[in-house]
């Protein structure tokens, strides 16, 4: 029975590229140390049956850890039909399938992201929007003395090709550690592309499942990267900004978006709701932005909900961010309108922790870009 049990755990993980590119020499010497104790006395009979699985999944552990690196691309159309019209092509994607990371666990790919805004490690919140979390990572928690670093991960991969970032609030203990207080104690993830990728004019396009919890405030958004300045700070100045979308969880059935400009730009749309009449948090939806010299619409579900002219501020290169903050100024602002009262860092802790999932996120572009 014991020699069934593991033929079937061979086989089950052989149909699974993503556990094959997991398995590790050592995993298979385990595999192959469990079968000889269960075969025993018959050794002789399965022994050559084993050898045989054995290569083949060590083989397919090699083209499995290829496929990994390729599989994304296969997924994500290369070439598609923007919602203006426009053929384009695959530039940037990422599906979040796992990369492995220094340490050996499942990781977000470095490559294309990193965890805190441009300015480097010390820029963890946006403190003008009164926002209550810092966006950690597990370098952070490194950084500080954590002694448990991996449970101040944000990011996690707990479905297959799945990101999911969550939200929580920090415990007391370790509040000194990581410069927090009441007000300003919970934790979170973000992802950028700065110093990564940056494009100008293209559609670019995240599947995400939000999170419906009063205080959850998840956004997909661009700011300016102009490389032609030499000034970091010049290079980055707010604004301009464009929203893919921003959604709180208290009104699970509209989500939001704002193209703002610098001062005097003039612009025939820079903010609106999209009332879905559902409740958008149940299930995961598509939202996209196309953008040109000439205008710029933003979409939901395939389907171009607003648009607007594009201002002489957005005609520089963009970098792409994906955040789920806690609570703000903004939430406690709309509650306050709404006859229920809260402050900023006033969410809904009980339901916590909120998880943001991310399926995909893809940039396509004009041949000639």
């Amino acid at each position: 029975m014991g020699v069934e049990i593991t033929y079937l755990i061979i086989a089950r993980e052989s149909r699974s590229a993503s556990a094959l590119a997991r398995c590790t020499n050592a995993d298979l010497w385990r595999i192959m140390v469990c079968v000889i104790k269960l075969m025993r006395d018959s050794l002789r009979r399965f022994a050559p049956r084993f050898a045989l699985i054995l290569l083949v999944s060590r083989v397919g552990c090699l083209a499995a850890r290829e496929m990994d690196r390729t599989s994304a691309a296969v997924r994500a159309p290369e070439v598609i039909t923007s919602p203006l019209g426009k053929t384009m092509v695959l530039k940037f994607h990422d599906e979040f399938e796992p990369v492995r990371d220094g340490d050996g666990t499942p990781y977000i790919d470095r490559a294309k992201w990193q965890t805190t805004f441009w300015q480097g490690t010390n820029e963890r919140t946006l403190s003008g929007n009164r926002e209550a979390q810092d966006y950690i990572d597990k370098d952070y928690a490194v950084q500080r003395g954590v002694s448990e670093p991996e449970k101040l991960n944000p990011f996690s991969f707990e479905k297959t090709g799945i990101l999911t970032i969550k939200a929580w609030r920090v415990p007391s203990a370790l509040w000194k550690k990581l410069s927090m207080t009441n007000e300003h104690s919970f934790a979170s993830g973000l992802l950028i592309s700065d110093k990564r990728y940056a494009f100008k004019y293209g559609y670019v396009e995240g599947r995400f499942k939000l999170p419906g919890n009063r205080g959850a405030w998840p956004a997909f958004w661009l700011l300016v990267d102009d490389t032609s300045k030499t000034d970091p700070i010049t290079a980055h100045a707010w604004p301009p900004e464009m929203d893919v979308f921003e959604f709180f969880g208290h009104r699970p059935m509209k989500h939001s978006a704002g193209i703002i400009g610098i001062k005097g730009e003039k612009l025939n749309w820079n903010f609106g709701y999209n009332e879905t009449g559902f409740d958008i948090s149940k299930d995961f939806h598509t939202w996209g932005l196309e953008w040109n010299a000439d205008q710029i619409v933003l979409t939901f579900d395939g389907k171009i909900w607003a648009r607007s002219n594009t201002p002489e501020s957005l005609q520089r290169p963009m970098y792409l961010l994906i955040n789920l903050a806690v609570g703000g100024k903004w939430y406690s602002e709309e509650m306050a309108k709404a006859g229920t009262p809260f402050k900023p860092w006033e969410v809904d802790e009980a339901s916590m922790p909120w998880k943001m999932e991310c399926d995909y996120v893809r940039v396509y572009q004009e041949k000639m870009q």
